[in-house]
């Protein structure tokens, strides 16, 4: 197969083209040797194939995608264009350049200058269509992708973890799929419909199911004021009673985003979304007048949202929002221990869905405790009525706000919520308004 090496053959290639010591060589034939055990401890056995890009980009896409169809273990190498336009198999919806249909991991392994393997360009570099397979994408660097790096079709089972995705450029043909009006990028994209759910939308969200993880992954959107850019998006997953899902997006860093950093609307099973780093950047995109927030959990899940870092530099949206709405009511959110920066610029006019955390629409028992807000915004902690959706029974302990200012109040609730617990939180000062 064209661009295929054997996987002990590698490191021993690299060493004597250098001219290192044979030490140097066992090193390497080690470290390889050790990642194909432990990439396999979790997949079934299959056969291991090593790839060396060639910078050539039909030659590229043809080897990665010839290794992949084996299924097993593929490990990446070097460089790798995929800047030539997609294609789209007999019958399938969606374009992208490789299609993962088997059970496989797919691993870099860093050269001798210890660099990622970089596959540059290409809409989708990776899709990811397995209903019955696991899936493991680990280690590899994504340049400039069109629409987004990988997107996760059908899945039962998922693992991307320690990669790197820089300047996702966005795609007019991704958004007329989600039927937006402008150029949409989603560096990490999960489920079968890239449309926003809604009432009466066809998820078929049985498509993907099991443990889904997405860890540990350095994210740079980048993206412009007509772009809408975001990190990583979760479209309906996971559907009872068995094809119910577990996601875990976990210690991730994102930055420079248009729209929301982490996006996860309708799960069916539970949601943990924890300990990442998000920063936004200034520009807010097209659709900052709605809710373009940093977190955001909507609709059906059990989402728990903790230990995250966010810094916001935006006018508009919340750092954190919990949203319900009558075709999708949420409940028994828990958001925790998160450290969140509003950090718009002096002067800022705030717009009236600024906000540290929010509960929105038919959104109820959920637990907002022990979060650390500052910087400025609207408000701090809010309850909204949404589309006459009213959060119900929701509680907000021991936050702190200390630091932060308000342009309206520290806490907002909305005039018909009811049964809403406000206790122990600590503010800069009181509102004059009595409405603290």
């Amino acid at each position: 197969m064209q661009g295929v090496l054997d996987p002990l053959a590698t490191p021993l290639l690299l060493c004597f083209r250098t001219g290192g010591r044979i030490v140097s060589a066992m090193r390497n034939v080690l470290l390889l040797v050790l990642l194909l055990v432990a990439g396999s401890r979790n997949m079934l056995a299959g056969a291991q194939h090593v790839v060396t890009g060639t910078g050539v980009a039909r030659v590229d896409v043809a080897a990665v995608q010839a290794a992949v169809d084996h299924g097993g273990q593929v490990i990446l190498v070097g460089h790798f264009s995929f800047d030539i336009p997609p294609n789209k198999p007999a019958s399938a919806t969606y374009s992208r350049m490789v299609t993962v249909s088997k059970q496989v991991v797919i691993s870099g392994y860093r050269d001798e200058h210890g660099d990622m393997p970089v596959i540059v360009g290409g809409f989708f570099p990776f899709f990811i269509d397995g209903p019955n397979s696991r899936v493991s994408i680990r280690g590899l660097r994504f340049v400039r992708p069109k629409g987004g790096a990988i997107w996760n079709y059908a899945v039962h089972g998922l693992v991307i973890t320690n990669c790197r995705i820089e300047g996702v450029q966005p795609s007019a043909e991704l958004g007329g799929y989600a039927d937006m009006l402008h150029p949409v990028a989603a560096a990490i994209f999960l489920g079968s419909n890239p449309v926003p759910p809604r009432a009466g939308l066809a998820e078929h969200s049985e498509n993907n199911s099991g443990v889904l993880s997405i860890l540990d992954n350095d994210i740079n959107v980048g993206g412009a004021d007509l772009d809408m850019t975001l990190g990583i998006c979760v479209f309906g997953v996971g559907k009872s009673p068995d094809k119910k899902a577990d996601l875990n997006i976990s210690g991730n860093r994102i930055k420079n985003i248009t729209e929301r950093a982490i996006n996860v609307n309708q799960v069916d099973g539970q949601a943990r979304i924890d300990r990442n780093v998000v920063a936004t950047g200034l520009i807010a995109g097209p659709s900052s007048g709605i809710q373009p927030d940093v977190i955001h959990a909507a609709g059906s899940g059990r989402y728990f949202i903790a230990h995250n870092s966010i810094a916001s530099e935006w006018a508009t949206g919340a750092g954190i929002r919990v949203q319900g709405s009558v075709w999708s009511p949420e409940a028994n959110a828990i958001v925790v221990d998160n450290d969140i920066a509003m950090s718009a610029p002096e002067l800022t006019i705030f717009r009236a869905n600024s906000a540290g955390i929010e509960i929105r629409g038919l959104a109820q028992s959920n637990a907002v405790r022990n979060n650390r807000i500052r910087g400025r915004a609207r408000t701090a902690l809010a309850v909204v009525v949404q589309n006459g959706q009213i959060p119900v029974k929701n509680t907000f302990l021991s936050n702190d706000l200390r630091g932060f200012q308000a342009s309206l109040t520290s806490v907002f609730v909305d005039g018909s919520v009811t049964k809403t617990v406000i206790d122990g939180h600590k503010a800069q000062d009181d509102d004059p308004r009595g409405r603290k």
